[in-house]
């Protein structure tokens, strides 16, 4: 039994060897395909290669402009289509071209038959009256074009519109009301009620104080002038 075994071994350690060497030999065909030159290609394959891949972007880039130019008639035409369904019909544009055109008469020619209106009623009276016409056909003036006239009732209401906005504003601004305040005043408040307390502006920075003690000695100054000179 123990014959058997030990020649059933080698037979096995043989079929794996032989296994190995198949991989191996399998693994040193692809990496010999791999590291194969490339095939040799003429001059003239080469060329036309090269020119036909240029035909197809060429043929490629037309076929685009050809879609665009097709998508841009399209909407042309579609955009052509929606201003007819707009338009009138036919037959009413014909009937506003034949209707006949009023003319309007325009502002001098208003105030040129209230002048012969006038003249005409005046020429009824008397000398007298002659006299007062021609005054009054001396400040009256024809005004031609286009005028806009506007009251002056309108006028001063927009004013004063205006006028009650800027007061709003002025009020919100610096009305009693708005706490206004300098900078210095908020940086010593700042400093009173912050977590680190310190002391005021004014004995901070030493230029602002100087600045209101000379101040308070202009105001001693004149408080002490006006003193004095109903005395004397």
């Amino acid at each position: 039994m123990a014959k058997k075994l030990l020649r059933k071994s080698p037979s096995s350690s043989n079929k794996f060897n032989s296994a190995n060497m198949t991989d191996d030999f399998q693994l040193h065909l692809d990496s010999s395909d791999d590291d194969a030159p490339p095939e040799e290609v003429t001059f003239e394959e080469s060329k036309a290669s090269a020119l036909r891949s240029m035909k197809n972007a060429l043929e490629t880039s037309k076929r685009g402009k050809e879609l665009l130019k097709e998508k841009r008639r399209k909407r042309q035409e579609l955009f052509q289509e929606q201003k007819k369904r707009r338009l009138l019909p036919a037959h009413i544009l014909e009937e506003i071209d034949t209707a006949p055109s009023k003319k309007q008469k325009l502002p001098g020619d208003q105030a040129d038959s209230n002048n012969e209106e006038a003249s005409c009623s005046w020429e009824e009276g008397s000398e007298g009256s002659k006299e007062t016409k021609k005054g009054f056909k001396g400040n009256i003036r024809s005004l031609k074009g286009n005028y806009s006239v506007m009251r002056m009732a309108d006028q001063s209401s927009t004013n004063s519109q205006q006028q009650t906005a800027m007061d709003f504003i002025q009020a919100r601004l610096y009305g009693p009301g708005s706490r206004r305040t300098t900078n210095n005043e908020l940086l010593s408040l700042q400093n009173k009620r912050g977590p680190n307390k310190s002391a005021a502006m004014q004995f901070v920075n030493k230029k602002w104080g100087t600045e209101k003690k000379a101040k308070a000695e202009k105001l001693k100054k004149q408080w002490i002038h006006k003193q004095k000179v109903p005395s004397s």
